[in-house]
């Protein structure tokens, strides 16, 4: 009987709709860190998405500049953020985390 139910736990974990990262809350989140509000307790969860993006080199090892480019390409799909994109990513593009 725990095995059956483990493997209903597991499919039905699998079967759970994904969402998608959403770039221009983290952009809105991330502005305002930048502005020195901090991280708000609703903007946890994406600004989190942002640092989860880490990108590694062929020997395995984190690659800072990989990780910042793909920083900038997540936030760049929020195509009415203006400058605000190339602004927070400079400064936290390659930190892992905040």
């Amino acid at each position: 009987m725990k095995k059956y139910f483990i493997s209903f736990i597991v499919m039905l974990f699998l079967s759970a709709p994904v969402q998608a990262k959403d770039s221009c809350s983290t952009v809105l989140c991330m502005a305002g860190m930048l502005q020195g509000v901090g991280v708000v307790s609703e903007c946890k969860e994406f600004v989190q998405d942002y640092f989860d993006i880490i990108l590694f080199n062929s020997h395995g090892g984190i690659s800072l500049n990989k990780t910042f480019k793909a920083h900038g390409k997540f936030l760049g799909k929020c195509t009415s953020a203006g400058n605000w994109p190339d602004i927070i990513n400079s400064k936290y593009g390659r930190q892992l985390g905040f």
